[in-house]
């Protein structure tokens, strides 16, 4: 009986972008993975009792618009930059209080109030492995009064009254590596031209995209060849989504057989 693939692998994205204009043209690109992953997340959910109280947690939603200004403590990690070092040195020179771990984990630098505006949404995945680590965060630190901040993409966590700013991650199944490599070049090569990734190496599969795309760009043009793509990127997001799906479903025909 054949298996579903079970390997995984931890894939890590920082950018900066300063530009609005910029950042909002990317955004509405992502509204329409994010969607589309929302639509297969909603043909698997079960309905559930609504429970009120102390101790329940309403369920986050599949797709966060964010747009707010959270107040301190903020605590930025450096790894959100791809030269840590240097923005740490940045930070200190603007007087910025930054601590070292003792635990050796990137310096964190203190604010007491930052400005966040961008999307986190889940990746849809039929065998929800990693319910903790599927969500895609493109979201952006908006501090124009501290500029080597201001536009980095960033990861957002709530704990315990504090807010933690770190690069974001995601845990991938095997199906979705090759998927996330040509998402991640598009969105470097039209869109964040300092976008970086690591999967298993920095940039991966970039060197390959890269010439279609620039073939593209110059037979059909920047923002046709652009669309173009971007149609692709969520063409085979459907095709792994719809072949996840099947494969879920013999198995578990095959294990009541």
């Amino acid at each position: 009986m054949s298996s579903v693939p079970m390997s995984c692998v931890d894939v890590v994205w920082k950018g900066n972008c300063r530009d609005p204009k910029v950042r909002y043209r990317l955004l509405s690109y992502l509204h329409r993975l994010a969607h589309l992953s929302d639509g297969y997340l909603r043909q698997g959910e079960r309905p559930q009792l609504s429970l009120v109280g102390e101790g329940h947690t309403p369920p986050r939603p599949n797709i966060e618009v964010v747009d707010e200004v959270l107040s301190g403590p903020i605590m930025i990690s450096s790894a959100i930059a791809p030269h840590p070092e240097r923005l740490v040195a940045r930070a200190r020179e603007a007087g910025l209080s930054v601590t070292e771990p003792d635990d050796g984990s990137p310096h964190v630098i203190m604010l007491d109030e930052v400005l966040l505006r961008g999307l986190d949404f889940k990746l849809f995945d039929p065998r929800d492995l990693h319910p903790d680590d599927n969500r895609m965060s493109f979201v952006f630190v908006e501090c124009p009064e501290h500029h080597f901040l201001d536009g980095r993409l960033v990861g957002v966590t709530k704990k315990d009254g504090e807010v933690h700013l770190a690069e974001p991650r995601l845990r991938l199944q095997t199906y979705l590596e090759d998927w996330t490599d040509c998402l991640f070049s598009w969105t470097r090569f039209f869109v964040v031209g300092d976008f970086w990734w690591q999967r298993h190496e920095e940039l991966q599969g970039y060197a390959d995209y890269r010439g279609v795309f620039e073939e593209l760009q110059t037979t059909r043009g920047s923002d046709e060849a652009m669309e173009a793509t971007f149609d692709a990127v969520l063409s085979t997001f459907t095709q792994h989504a719809e072949h996840g799906i099947d494969e879920v479903r013999s198995l578990a025909k095959a294990g009541k057989a």
